[in-house]
């Protein structure tokens, strides 16, 4: 984890935040609700540059959850993959702040690359044999003037068109921390 102070920050600000404190979703699993559509997008900005961290369920992106075993699943898991790797074409900084893409990774028992622990913990009842799985995502951005960062644009709605209805945005910035919920590609301002 490349912001451990920032991002224990921001866990810490939006916990004791009374924005989501009625939001009974947090009970279903330890990333929040599996609710597809729905997707937690944390925000991290330092003196270094910019995390940014999605976690989802993977119907949002893939369009199933289940192990892909057909061709046209596998094709579509490769090629969500290359999307997401492809970070700087889902965000966007102001320029002046003069951030690049230096990592992403991404994270899914669908990938072979999580414990099974990771996947969802829901306690609520589903269908006999249905599967829970999601994508956790993390993109680091190197900015040469992190100090001039001010927003973040999120373009996931218009990559995953079929996929995300609403993304809870949280962030936290030397400055502050907020959160905003997103129903449609947008711009975050991270100062105030």
């Amino acid at each position: 984890m490349k912001y451990p102070n920032i991002l224990f920050s921001l866990c810490l600000a939006l916990s004791s935040s009374t924005l989501y404190a009625d939001d009974h979703e947090h009970e279903h699993e330890e990333h929040g609700a599996h609710e597809h559509g729905a997707a937690t997008l944390a925000i991290a900005a330092g003196a270094e540059g910019l995390e940014i961290m999605l976690e989802s369920p993977a119907a949002n992106i893939i369009g199933f959850e289940h192990a892909a075993t057909t061709d046209e699943d596998k094709q579509k898991l490769t090629d969500a993959v290359k999307k997401l790797e492809a970070g700087a074409e889902l965000f966007s900084m102001n320029t002046e702040a003069g951030c690049t893409l230096k990592s992403a990774e991404v994270i899914s028992a669908l990938l072979g690359n999580a414990e099974d622990a990771a996947k969802s913990k829901d306690d609520h009842d589903h269908k006999e044999g249905e599967t829970h799985n999601d994508m956790d995502v993390t993109w680091s951005f190197a900015c040469t003037q992190p100090a001039e960062l001010k927003e973040v644009t999120v373009k996931l709605f218009t990559a995953f068109p079929d996929g995300f209805q609403h993304i809870k945005a949280e962030w936290v910035t030397e400055k502050g921390a907020s959160a905003l919920e997103l129903d449609k590609d947008d711009t975050i301002k991270l100062t105030p």
